[in-house]
């Protein structure tokens, strides 16, 4: 019998690579990304199809995909402020390190 385990690892992305991660994972969902909830599994992922995270290079397959689920049960969104964000809108707040009001503001 085979079963996939996933342990809990803690790993550490600098917070410079962070606003590359995000637009790269928004660039690979298209027109989807201002709608898909973003989450740490989207950066995570991105940044082992980087080759940041060498340690899992394992978890990489042929087609590109990354075998990797960051929160138990199910990827949690992140959240600016208590809203959740889409990865546009973290694209958004990463780049141009904005708070979620500033965000609203520029919108109305």
């Amino acid at each position: 019998m085979q079963v996939k385990v996933y342990t809990p690892r803690v790993i550490e992305i600098p917070s410079e690579y962070l606003p590359a991660l995000a637009k790269r994972a928004a660039d690979s969902l298209g027109e989807r990304a201002s709608e898909v909830s973003a989450t740490r599994g989207h950066l995570v992922r991105q940044a082992v199809q980087d080759g940041l995270l060498r340690e899992f290079d394992e978890l990489l397959g042929e087609d590109g995909t990354v075998d990797l689920v960051c929160d138990p049960g199910t990827e949690i969104p992140l959240e600016l402020e208590n809203r959740t964000l889409t990865l546009t809108e973290l694209l958004e707040a990463l780049h141009y390190k904005r708070t979620w009001a500033e965000m609203k503001n520029d919108a109305a």
